[in-house]
């Protein structure tokens, strides 16, 4: 069944994510309302269910001391919470809409008592490709009370985690990309997820599957599995589990590590995210495995990428000679943070966003064409390189 994970965040009006307020812990002198959430700065999950199903949460305002009368709160969900949450946050969560969201618009804080429970209903639903959903949840007024400054507003936050059937590639798959012109990258972030395994099923990385990834660019781009960066002719078996990429002239020392570390040995036959980043003004590239940085070295500052092509899984069974599963292939024309790669790598992104060069989720399902579904045409047709095979050997469904 495919699920959604909310998340609730506490934010401090004029503070950032997570921050509690001053003001509140002087609420027995002011008696100030506030979310008490958003007081402490706790976080908490809920998972929702398939599209059409609710799912109930709690929030809880209260009062720096009990109500002498019952006091009427008022809420709503404010857009300028969640544009300032965002600015803040480097994030761009839009507002869920309102037909899948239910919010009391009043509650009530009875005599005697400091506290009331406001129960907040998200329908599960689809929504637009890419994008984060949030609800910002705000104290509009209290009865005559002073509503503290800090601790007013909760930002209710929920994404899809990442289900797709992904395509499993063969040597003989062997694809290009349509690319028309050229297309000058002075930055740039490359990531994708990848699943290696045998054709016997009981291991992989059997050779150093090269050609993942090769640019058609000024400056090489080339991205494998293993080599003899490791182990030399020794036989060692396991100088294959690390992956390669050859750019700028720093292969050699540009990779994810001596599989002779059992630390940093790739796993085979699970899924494995990696990113690839580029900066033209300092000259460095960094890579990036499960969202954590593992090498960083430097190929020149003040240089620009021209790329006119990409192939895929190219080199022929002598050099190809596992299975080799991709999802969510991606390239920026911005280097990506080490913080926004680790946040969207279990998620989609905008199909839209400006700063796509071109996105393919491999999610089709079946088919030939594996779709850039920016727009902008980089599409891939299985096969197409001097392949003998124009599908893909399986389709399988994951959750990342």
């Amino acid at each position: 069944m495919k699920k959604i994970a909310l998340n609730i965040f506490a934010i401090g009006m004029i503070g950032l994510s997570f921050t509690a307020c001053d003001d509140a812990k002087n609420d027995a002198i002011d008696n100030m309302v506030y979310i008490s959430e958003a007081a402490s700065g706790p976080s908490t999950e809920v998972i929702l269910g398939k599209s059409g199903e609710k799912s109930t949460t709690v929030i809880n305002v209260r009062m720096g001391k009990k109500a002498v009368t019952d006091t009427k709160i008022q809420l709503i969900l404010d857009s300028k919470v969640l544009e300032e949450y965002n600015r803040r946050n480097d994030t761009e969560f839009a507002v869920i809409p309102s037909e899948y969201i239910e919010v009391p618009s009043e509650v009530t804080v009875e005599a005697g008592n400091s506290m009331v429970e406001v129960p907040v209903t998200i329908t599960s639903f689809d929504g637009e490709k890419g994008v984060d959903y949030a609800a910002p949840i705000k104290i509009a007024s209290a009865q005559g009370e002073t509503v503290s400054t800090g601790s007013s507003a909760y930002i209710v936050t929920f994404g899809k985690p990442l289900i797709q059937k992904a395509p499993k590639f063969y040597y003989d798959n062997a694809m290009k990309m349509a690319w028309e012109g050229t297309t000058e990258l002075p930055n740039l972030t490359l990531e994708w997820w990848v699943r290696v395994v045998n054709p016997a099923g009981n291991g992989g990385f059997s050779t150093n599957n090269q050609a993942l990834f090769a640019f058609q660019a000024n400056y090489e781009l080339y991205i494998r599995f293993g080599d003899l960066t490791y182990g030399g002719n020794d036989g060692y078996p396991g100088k294959h589990e690390f992956l390669q990429i050859k750019t700028l002239g720093i292969d050699a020392n540009y990779d994810s590590g001596d599989p002779k570390d059992e630390s940093k040995k790739l796993p085979w036959g699970e899924w494995i995210h990696f990113a690839h980043t580029f900066d033209s003004a300092t000259g460095e590239v960094v890579l990036y495995k499960n969202g954590v940085e593992v090498c960083r070295s430097n190929g020149g500052s003040g240089k620009v990428f021209n790329i006119t092509g990409v192939s895929m899984c190219s080199s022929g069974y002598r050099y190809f000679r596992d299975y080799i599963e991709f999802a969510q292939v991606r390239l920026w024309k911005t280097t990506r943070t080490a913080a926004q790669i680790q946040k969207f790598m279990k998620k989609e992104v905008k199909y839209n966003d400006p700063n796509l060069v071109f996105y393919l989720p491999m999610n089709e399902g079946s088919g030939s064409i594996l779709h850039d579904v920016t727009g902008n045409g980089h599409d891939i047709e299985i096969g197409n390189n001097g392949g003998t095979k124009n599908v893909a050997y399986a389709w399988t469904e994951y959750e990342f």
